[in-house]
């Protein structure tokens, strides 16, 4: 087992955000007590010159670092993220950063800014990451069992984690999911796959109602309903996870063998530390 960061005696964890929009974890961040007291989010980058989040960076003082994806593929005549992950690694480099935090950061983080930083790089998923489907498995909840276990089960029959990607509250809440929660976790090679290092607490749906709504194939209000509740989560959900996790993480108490996520030595379930 490693640690995903050793505490250095009168040092903060050093974070840094990359962001596309609103920045909305990277608020709850700089906004929470433990801001200077457990972790110091020294710069941003926005890979999006009309980001929302830039002015909240102006209003800050932070350092931001504009990096416009589209401009720079324009400017190099190339369209690929190689290139542009190295670019961003020049860029970043004297801020000597432990942590990478993803607030909405819509590109897929390939190497080498991967390589650079494997397993600090944390990523916050609106919806449960631990369940799983398949070819022969339409859903397999399997948060409580060990992360050894999973893999094994993943492995031999093909399984993939559910509800991945940018609409998985509304692909859960009609699904019949009774619940949503935010998931932090580590960027991978694969999509949304990384190990899970806190889970939120759980914003419950109103089944009956989605119900009666999809056997009238009335979709408009369940959009805007989903719509809704991802809006509120990035405040209650996101921000007290990303916040919990970079407290752990800066602690030295999060440690990873693999796939498996330990606290304090002890080895956590699947789905991880649980807010609730």
């Amino acid at each position: 087992m490693e640690y995903i960061y050793q505490p250095k005696s009168g040092q903060l964890l050093r974070v840094g955000f990359l962001f596309s929009g609103g920045a909305s974890s990277l608020k709850s961040a700089f906004r929470s007590h433990l801001h200077g007291v457990k972790y110091e989010i020294v710069f941003a980058l926005t890979d999006n010159q009309h980001a929302s989040g830039i002015e909240f960076c102006k209003e800050i003082d932070l350092p931001l670092i504009v990096a416009d994806y589209k401009q720079f593929c324009e400017k190099y005549s190339v369209n690929q993220r190689t290139a542009y992950f190295q670019f961003i690694l020049e860029k970043i480099e004297g801020f000597s950063v432990d942590i990478l935090g993803l607030s909405g950061f819509m590109l897929i983080i390939t190497d080498p800014l991967l390589s650079t930083y494997y397993n600090r790089i944390l990523n916050i998923h609106p919806f449960r990451l631990d369940i799983l489907t398949g070819p022969r498995v339409e859903r397999l909840e399997v948060g409580s069992l060990r992360s050894s276990e999973v893999l094994k089960l993943a492995r031999l029959n093909k399984l993939v984690r559910k509800y991945k990607g940018k609409d998985a509250v509304y692909d859960g809440m009609i699904s019949g999911e009774p619940y949503a929660q935010s998931t932090l976790h580590l960027v991978t090679e694969a999509f949304d796959e990384g190990p899970i290092l806190v889970c939120s607490k759980k914003i419950h749906f109103d089944q009956k109602w989605v119900q009666k709504n999809l056997k009238s194939h009335n979709f408009r209000p369940l959009r805007t309903k989903a719509d809704a509740i991802q809006e509120m989560m990035k405040w209650e959900c996101d921000g007290p996870a990303f916040i919990k996790g970079l407290e752990l993480i800066a602690d030295g108490r999060f440690g990873i063998d693999g796939f498996t996520i330990f606290l304090d030595g002890e080895e956590l379930p699947y789905n991880g530390y649980q807010l609730e």
